[in-house]
């Protein structure tokens, strides 16, 4: 027995479950108080995340809207741009509740908060091609391992409560980034950001405290005289109730009966609030890939402009992401419509403004390989350029 085999075999679960129709959003239900390990696969406070933690949804929302919004080409094995195909018209319309677009943000949305992405290829065709396309809700899925080398993902498990979709490894298509604790499931930028986000997290609880506390920590009312315990209460009751909380702050202290006031508190000063924010707010944008200035941050633009951190944008985090997503489609959903394996899904850059300098860098570099005897369709599919030889033989004869 080889080593896949022994890991296949250990983890290996019990199939035998009643199917049943996918569950919808609206039947979810759960909470839960911190982040996950790592190693861990309970990804729903990840997604919990995206709502209640301001510096997550801003980085997510960004990378997902704007690998969405890229385009795409397909092209065939010498290069030519594909207009019309089936899979083409799936990617646009993949299914009745939304485009392909959203379809694509909500792919990039799921690997950015859980490392991993599913989606069902629904309806299929009698030749095997589907008709639809969906998006399964990652937190909800479980791998389940085959039982040999040769197939080492049996199918998949979409459970909600004790009810539980079983689909075919073959139905699903599962994008996944690197992760080093486990084979069968991606790890999310966010296990590596988790510290970062819960002190933040921290940072506005205590900041809210403090200035639900009219922004002072503490303090002593003392006094000469002699106080019994329902005199200790009566009187602390009565000045929490007239001057603790913001809207309350400000306002004139009548003291009475001999009590002194005297504060305690600790300044914002030496908690080091908003060097404590910055520092966890760069360490999630690092750890995403995000430059400052796509959040709205501007601290750095006077020494690094705003149009150089949106190539660097593009370069490190929007083009990657998206070359993952499309090869995967590649490999696991054009086969249902070619079964020759000629044709595949590539990012077109063309029409990003921030990478037009590029483009020009590229077009001298094809004028160079041309020159030196290099023929056009090598030097088109060496550079990925955003057009076939057809079209080039087009434009010569239009001009």
């Amino acid at each position: 027995m080889n080593i896949i085999q022994k890991i296949v075999k250990q983890l290996t679960r019990d199939k035998d479950e009643k199917s049943f129709t996918a569950p919808t959003v609206f039947e979810l239900t759960g909470k839960y108080s911190r982040l996950p390990s790592p190693s861990g696969r309970n990804y729903a406070p990840y997604v919990e995340a995206y709502a209640d933690k301001p510096w997550i949804y801003s980085t997510v929302s960004v990378i997902a809207e704007t690998v969405s919004s890229t385009e795409f080409l397909l092209k065939n094995a010498k290069g030519e741009i594909i207009t019309k195909h089936p899979v083409l018209e799936l990617m646009y319309k993949p299914n009745p509740l939304m485009t392909g677009r959203q379809l694509r943000q909500w792919i990039t949305a799921s690997l950015e908060l859980t490392g991993n992405a599913y989606i069902l290829k629904d309806s299929l065709r009698s030749d095997g091609s589907p008709v639809e396309l969906f998006p399964l809700l990652s937190h909800l899925v479980e791998v389940v391992p085959g039982t040999m080398a040769a197939e080492p993902v049996q199918g998949y498990k979409y459970r909600v409560g004790s009810k539980t979709a079983y689909y075919r490894a073959k139905d699903i298509i599962h994008i996944k980034y690197f992760n080093p604790f486990d084979f069968f499931y991606g790890l999310s930028p966010l296990a590596a950001a988790r510290g970062a986000a819960d002190a933040i997290e921290s940072a506005e609880n205590y900041n809210r405290a403090f200035f639900d506390n009219s922004a002072t920590i503490s303090g002593i009312l003392s006094t000469e005289n002699k106080l019994d315990d329902a005199t200790r209460t009566r009187i602390s009751k009565a000045w929490n109730d007239k001057y603790t909380s913001a809207a309350k702050a400000h306002k004139v202290a009548l003291l009475e009966g001999g009590l002194k006031w005297q504060s305690i508190g600790m300044s914002q000063k030496d908690m080091d609030f908003i060097s404590g924010v910055k520092i966890n707010r760069e360490t999630i944008l690092s750890v995403f890939h995000v430059p400052p200035a796509l959040v709205g941050i501007f601290d750095h633009a006077p020494q690094f402009n705003t149009r150089e951190q949106q190539r660097i944008f593009y370069q490190t985090c929007v083009l990657p992401k998206l070359t993952l997503i499309l090869e995967s489609l590649t490999e696991f959903l054009l086969p249902d419509f070619d079964s020759s394996r000629e044709l595949y899904l590539t990012p077109d850059i063309s029409a990003v403004s921030v990478l037009k300098d590029d483009e020009v860098q590229r077009a001298q570099a094809a004028k160079l390989y041309l020159d030196m005897g290099f023929g056009r369709d090598e030097v088109i599919n060496a550079l990925g350029l955003p057009f076939s030889v057809s079209t080039v033989k087009k434009a010569k004869r239009k001009f």
